[in-house]
């Protein structure tokens, strides 16, 4: 099964990452004597020299993907996601079309370098193609600043020169920043290398990315959660790479602290432009204190009970072997209190509301395949105020050969006489199949007096397809699914590009309808509003997201995520 909590987790990054990573290398001398060692190859972009290892969140754009920045029209998806660093130099008055994207090379580097509530600490590190449109870059605005009535300063500092000035925040760009982040009051600017701009929003972050620049030892890139991250990715194609401090992000986004130490501690992000939207690689770094065995992946194809499952499903996990993996999410979920209420409440209340609770009396015993589904025509009661709500779901697993899938079978015949449950078989859609049902009594009062009658109650259905058991929360679901033909999920052109850029072999994936389930998520996670208004932009012409986590060890969890415009 897909990590459920890194739907949230790497919800949080419209943000992307890679470069590989290199050992040192140590030369022989002619000499009997070894030569003193080479430099430690860069990890990451080259301008993360800069970066200092305590920096919040780095997202770096190479190749190409400078150049596509902000304001040409283009519409693919690296392009809308440099909107945030475009957004904040256009809050200090810089135009990135105008002023950068003539000189600007093959590398383009921000960094949240503090996260100060009154004035996050900024950093942009532009390398340059043009040592002559960026001098000139420097001389235009500092005059414009000049004529502007602003006072410039000029400072030496560590044998770089510093100019820095009190700036007025362009107002209607400044509307358009995220929560976090605050419009730029101050600029300053330095020129390293003859090969690197430097445009920050406070001077010490300008001292500290100089200081950084000459101390290795305090670099982002020396940092080993950043070196695990970053090295282990194999993203091919890529646009650019990200990092991620869950530790102080996840505060700041959620605007409430830590109560318990977190699963995860950094995130790594590689990233490309596919045809139709954006496939990024992702490393979760895990806390020292993590230690849960490897998972071992194998090829993965489609559930053959998704040709069941209504084609218009906004909400679709499925994979293998759900019981080792539902224990690893619980433990994983407990560094998430908020996530995890919200992950087993939410299936708890679907499951258990039915006469069936999944998370503890079916998750637990599937070895084999599953499949799970929230239905569509159940939504729209889902969407409104209403506490007590019912969703309609579909639950298909394997049935194996192997012990458990025959104990399963037992173990739903003892759920249903534990709660005084009797099987009854119908015909549905020209099948066979089966509803749990009990007597419930009624008094109904009349002339003559009381009159005891019985209703019967229906709980939930099930069917035997082939080698499937599909379990419904009620006939109409199971309904859907018979008659789902050719209208399938499995049959949908928007679902199979959906699932298609995924390495084998992998853990399965898991499959969301943006715009249908986005209030659902908004509702229930007060995060995903705040996401949402750090990456308005991008998540309005989000079609759908899907995920597939193909490796993890003690330290790392990989996965692939699929964000499809």
């Amino acid at each position: 099964m897909v990590k459920l909590r890194s739907v949230c987790l790497q919800l949080l990054a419209s943000v992307l990452a890679l470069l590989l990573w290199g050992g040192p290398v140590w030369a022989l001398e002619a000499e009997p004597e070894l030569a003193p060692p080479l430099p430690e190859p860069a990890l990451g972009p080259e301008s993360a020299h800069f970066i200092p290892d305590t920096t919040a969140l780095m997202v770096s754009l190479t190749g190409n993907s400078p150049l596509k920045m902000a304001g040409n029209g283009s519409v693919g998806a690296s392009s809308q996601l440099t909107d945030l660093p475009a957004a904040l130099l256009a809050s200090g008055g810089i135009d990135y079309q105008k002023d950068i994207r003539p000189w600007v090379s093959d590398e383009i580097t921000f960094a949240l370098t503090n996260l100060d509530k009154e004035q996050p600490g900024y950093l942009l590190a532009v390398k340059t193609r043009n040592n002559r449109d960026a001098d000139a870059f420097l001389e235009r605005i500092w005059q414009q600043q000049a004529t502007d009535g602003q006072t410039i300063n000029f400072e030496r500092y560590a044998g770089v020169d510093l100019i820095s000035a009190d700036v007025l925040p362009n107002l209607a760009t400044s509307a358009s920043l995220p929560g976090l982040l605050k419009p730029v009051r101050y600029l300053t600017t330095a020129k390293l290398d003859d090969r690197f701009v430097l445009i920050a929003n406070q001077r010490q972050v300008l001292e500290q990315a100089v200081d950084t620049s000459k101390k290795q030892g305090t670099q982002l890139a020396k940092r080993a959660e950043y070196k695990t991250a970053i090295a282990t990715l194999t993203q091919k194609q890529q646009s650019g790479i990200a990092y991620l401090d869950l530790e102080k992000l996840i505060p700041a986004i959620s605007g409430q602290a830590a109560t318990t130490p977190p699963t995860y501690r950094s995130l790594g992000i590689a990233f490309g432009e596919s045809r139709q939207g954006l496939l990024a690689e992702t490393a979760l770094i895990a806390s020292g204190d993590r230690d849960l065995p490897a998972i071992k992946t194998t090829p993965q194809e489609p559930m053959a009970a998704l040709s069941y499952f209504p084609g218009n499903s906004p909400f679709v996990v499925s994979g293998s072997n759900l019981g080792t993996l539902w224990s690893q999410i619980n433990q994983d979920l407990q560094g998430y209190p908020n996530l995890k209420s919200w992950v087993n409440q939410s299936l708890g209340t679907w499951g258990k509301t039915r006469g069936l609770n999944l998370t503890s009396k079916i998750f637990p015993w599937v070895d084999g395949d599953y499949a799970w589904a929230l239905l569509p025509d159940s939504l729209s009661p889902v969407l409104s105020a209403q506490a007590n709500t019912e969703a309609d779901w579909l639950f298909a697993y394997e049935q194996t050969n192997s012990d458990k899938s025959t104990q399963l079978s037992n173990h739903l015949n003892e759920l249903a006489t534990e709660q005084d449950l009797g099987t009854s078989p119908f015909e549905l859609a020209g099948r066979k199949v089966y509803a749990w049902t009990r007597l419930v009594s009624q008094e109904i009062d009349s002339t003559r007096g009381s009159n005891l009658t019985f209703k019967t109650e229906v709980t939930g259905a099930y069917a035997n397809i082939d080698n499937q058991k599909v379990l419904a929360s009620s006939p109409e679901a199971l309904g859907l699914a018979l008659d789902a033909g050719s209208d399938a999920l499995i049959n949908q052109r928007s679902f199979q590009d959906a699932i298609a850029p995924f390495d084998q072999p992998n853990q399965g994936f898991l499959y969301l309808d943006w715009p249908v389930m986005k209030p659902i998520l908004k509702k229930n996670l007060p995060v995903i509003s705040k996401l949402e208004s750090n990456a308005q932009t991008l998540l309005s012409k989000l079609r759908s997201v899907s995920v597939s986590s193909y490796g993890e060890t003690p330290e790392v969890q990989h996965s692939q995520w699929y964000f499809r415009f």
